[in-house]
C-alpha cells in the first residue's frame, strides 16, 4: 500500500508540473522614473509594459500633478500615498504615482505638469515628459 501511495504521489507531482509552463507566464517590464530622472529622447516599449512615475505632492497647497493632455495608447492609473502625519500635523504631503500601461502600438507623449487647477494661464511649477514608441 505504501508503494502504491508513493507512486501515486510521484505521478501526481509529475502531472501537475507538466501543467506549469514557465514560458506561458510573461513578465511585463516596468520602467520607473522620478522627477529627478529624465526619460530618453524616444523610449521604446512593448504592448503590456508599464511606465511608473513617482513625485512628491502636497494637495493642501493646491498644487497637484496631472496629465497635460489625454493619452491615446496608454491606460493610466493614478494613486496618492499620504505620509504619516507626525503629532497630528495637518496638510502633510505624500507621493503621487502614475502608472501608464501600453495597450496598443503607436507613439505618444506623456507630459505631466505640477499646477494649480484654477490657474490655467500660469506656466506649470514643474514639468516631466517622455516620448514613447510602443511596438
Amino acid at each position: 500500500m505504501k508503494i502504491f501511495a508513493s507512486i501515486a504521489v510521484i505521478l501526481l507531482g509529475v502531472g501537475l508540473s507538466a501543467c506549469h509552463n514557465p514560458s506561458s507566464t510573461v513578465m511585463a517590464k516596468t520602467h520607473v522614473y522620478t522627477l529627478k530622472q529624465k526619460c530618453p529622447a524616444l523610449m521604446e516599449m512593448k504592448v503590456g509594459e508599464s511606465l511608473v512615475f513617482n513625485a512628491s505632492e502636497n494637495p493642501s497647497t493646491g498644487y497637484q500633478w496631472q496629465l497635460a493632455q489625454p493619452l491615446k495608447i496608454f491606460k493610466t492609473e493614478e494613486t496618492f500615498l499620504q505620509k504619516d502625519a507626525e503629532n497630528g500635523a495637518v496638510g502633510e504631503g505624500g507621493i503621487k504615482t502614475f502608472q501608464f500601461t501600453a495597450e496598443k502600438p503607436g507613439q505618444d507623449l506623456i507630459e505631466l505638469v505640477h499646477v494649480r487647477s484654477w490657474e490655467s494661464s500660469k506656466q506649470p511649477d514643474q514639468r516631466w515628459q517622455c516620448r514613447i514608441r510602443v511596438s
